[in-house]
């Protein structure tokens, strides 16, 4: 009979082990009640209406990298993301660009065609509306990438 009874024992204290442990781990501790629930983080991103009468890709070119932001079709008016990476990049100045009714480029900067604005402070470059138009006159095509202080 004793080893029904050590066994019924030795159930019994584990029972109570795994209770106590559980209880303790599905409690949070007094300081984590306290403690401010985390602020969300409102991702970077650029405002940017596309006027022109085909879609635009739309990019952010730092000193060494480049991003591709979207693709924003005609008559939109949307907030582009900006990748976590590119804020990160040690780079603070960075260009806007554009391409109208073209492919992705990995060589915006360079490309023919692009709009490309002034590089600024990035802060700068995420404070402003960007616009971009395009109208015909005499047969050619003018395009134009404006910013705009919000």
């Amino acid at each position: 009979m004793t080893t029904i009874h050590s066994r019924s024992l030795v159930s019994i204290a584990a029972a109570l082990a795994l209770t106590l442990a559980a209880g303790v781990a599905a409690n949070p501790t007094r300081s984590a009640l306290n403690d401010p629930a985390p602020i969300p983080v409102k991702p970077a991103t650029i405002k940017f209406d596309n006027e022109a009468r085909q879609y635009v890709h739309v990019y952010l070119v730092g000193q060494d990298r480049q991003w591709l932001l979207g693709r924003v079709e005609p008559g939109a008016h949307i907030a582009l993301r900006i990748p976590t990476e590119a804020m990160a990049d040690d780079t603070w100045w960075m260009q806007l660009a554009v391409v109208a009714g073209d492919r992705v480029t990995m060589q915006v900067a360079q490309k023919p065609g692009a709009q490309v604005t002034m590089a600024q402070p990035t802060g700068q470059l995420l404070a402003q509306k960007w616009t971009f138009t395009q109208t015909l006159t005499n047969g050619q095509a003018t395009t134009a990438l404006m910013g705009r202080m919000q």
